[in-house]
């Protein structure tokens, strides 16, 4: 009975061993910091050497954006102008006795569009016609157009924004004007007016930006509007594909050594970011510092290198 005891206590002394150090094994699991075990193994494959591309940190002005869509209009009516577009109606049924214009001509106010009733209609701006939809003998209707005339040189993109970016805009500000089916179309263009009040159904604010004149760009064409919303000056800044993630969403990059044979990750904050560049800030960072531009995926904490660009 008493050899049953003790083996009885025996048992249950291993049992509470076995999960006392699984307890520790799980707590130091979970307390090792991220590259603990990517140390180890760094020692164990550190004469395998990993094929990078290397590279300088740089420094430079960033940028972020606010960006919205919309579609290419005639300028709206302000204070001090007209709309930039012209829609010429009769006031009663008549009928045309000529047509004096053609669509892609250009008009100035005042000159005669059509004869109604043998009255001259003339336009009431300087544009271009785009649109005639009657002919000698016909009726025009003062529930038509009988013409349509756009001053091209007064366009707007009528983009959207979201309510929070809309915020951090005003009128007179440089803006970006890219037309998505013309990669080369990227003008320079700035703020004309920010509607006060978004729409209720996508929380939408209209931003007009003005286009500038002579530059191929026609109403109704889509695009897409960029508005400067921070800027800040001697960035630290890494090519995109240098900066790599850990499990725990840590970002490094790797700092090549003197001799071009190691890298070492290091751990780095990231900030802003303009196209492929990204802001990076860590102690000991200085601009001209040698990194791992391409392959910063296969680095562990400490890896030998084999340096493939000059």
């Amino acid at each position: 009975m008493e050899s049953r005891r003790i083996i009885s206590l025996i048992l249950k002394l291993w049992v509470l061993a076995m999960i006392a150090g699984a307890i520790y094994f799980l707590w130091e699991e979970r307390a090792a910091p991220p590259l603990a075990s990517a140390v180890e193994a760094a020692e164990q494959v550190k004469h395998t050497n990993v094929e990078v591309q290397i590279g300088t940190i740089r420094k430079m002005t960033l940028r972020e954006y606010a960006v919205g869509f919309g579609n290419v209009e005639p300028e709206p009516a302000t204070a001090q102008t007209p709309a930039a577009q012209a829609r010429i109606t009769v006031d009663w049924p008549a009928v045309v006795s000529d047509v004096k214009c053609v669509e892609g001509q250009h008009v100035a106010k005042g000159q005669t569009l059509f004869f109604s009733k043998n009255s001259p209609v003339v336009s009431p701006i300087d544009g271009t016609v785009v649109a005639v939809n009657i002919h000698p003998g016909e009726v025009a209707l003062p529930t038509a157009a009988a013409v349509e005339i756009v001053d091209l040189d007064r366009l707007v993109v009528a983009a959207n924004f979201p309510a929070w970016q809309a915020a951090q805009i005003s009128p007179e500000e440089t803006a970006q004007i890219e037309i998505p089916a013309d990669p080369t179309a990227k003008l320079d263009a700035k703020v004309e007016r920010v509607d006060h009040a978004a729409d209720a159904k996508n929380s939408l604010v209209n931003v007009d930006v003005s286009v500038p004149p002579n530059k191929g760009i026609r109403p109704s064409q889509f695009a897409r509007v960029k508005i400067v919303s921070k800027e800040k000056s001697d960035c630290l800044v890494v090519p995109a594909d240098a900066v790599v993630r850990d499990s725990q969403d840590i970002s490094y990059i790797g700092i090549v050594s003197d001799d071009r044979k190691q890298a070492i990750l290091k751990p780095v904050e990231t900030g802003l970011r303009e196209g492929d560049w990204v802001q990076v800030t860590a102690d000991g960072l200085a601009a001209d510092q040698t990194i791992v531009t391409g392959g910063a995926y296969g680095l562990l904490f400490r890896t030998d290198i084999e340096v493939l660009n000059p």
